[in-house]
């Protein structure tokens, strides 16, 4: 809980690094969870000093005494956000695509677009203008491509000659000054529902060492009918 936002940093970078260097000796890598830090370690870095040395150790605190309870019930959203910490002013934000790079970077972010257009074309309903995909004779057609989906390799399975280059250690500055990064985590609730025991428990441990919140939406078609 001592540790300042800074040394959080470190602490996951270093985490990462270890791991890496301990790989990089081998001629191969068969550790897709590595591979998946390596892409984003600034991004996790950035997080633990937004969540701070207090909240974290609340989180893990919560897993080590009750894992079975405390292992679902998180926040659905996580908003995050880098502001100038020498001046008072809430708008002075630091870009996060600059800074941070990885997926808040300009290509990472129209590629995700990209991708989640894909997915949505993808997840459509079978019909098209009153016809299935399978041909009047009767015929099988073309498989679903639901049908065809694969389970995901198990942990382990990929493997690479070469690893990626370690990215650089993120230092809380920009341009020359000093950053501070803030975390909220958002329980997302529709008007006619409500939160659960381990999502309460979670909201009332992460507000309590951090930044919590509920945000209830309503039926807009409602709204206007009221009106």
């Amino acid at each position: 809980e001592a540790l300042t936002p800074q040394q959080l940093c470190d602490a996951v970078y270093l985490s990462v690094a270890q791991r890496y260097h301990m790989c990089k000796k081998r001629l191969t890598i068969s550790e897709t969870a590595l591979l998946r830090d390596l892409e984003r370690v600034r991004t996790l870095s950035i997080l633990a000093a937004g969540f701070g040395g207090k909240q974290l150790a609340a989180a893990f605190r919560c897993m080590v005494f009750d894992y079975r309870h405390y292992s679902g019930g998180l926040p659905d959203l996580l908003l995050t956000r880098a502001k100038f910490a020498d001046t008072s002013s809430d708008l002075e934000l630091v870009d996060l695509g600059e800074w941070v790079g990885e997926s808040f970077s300009p290509e990472a972010v129209t590629q995700q677009h990209i991708e989640r257009g894909a997915s949505m074309l993808m997840d459509q309903d079978e019909e098209f203008l009153g016809c299935t995909k399978v041909g009047d004779s009767g015929g099988r057609g073309v498989r679903s491509r639901r049908s065809q989906k694969q389970r995901a390799p198990p942990v382990g399975s990929e493997v690479r000659k070469v690893l990626p280059p370690l990215p650089k250690r993120v230092q809380l500055e920009f341009d020359g000054r000093p950053v501070q990064v803030q975390c909220m985590f958002v329980e997302v609730k529709s008007s006619n529902d409500r939160l659960d025991g381990r999502q309460e428990d979670w909201l009332n441990v992460l507000d309590r060492n951090g930044f919590a919140r509920v945000c209830k939406f309503t039926d807009n078609k409602k709204n206007r009918k009221s009106k």
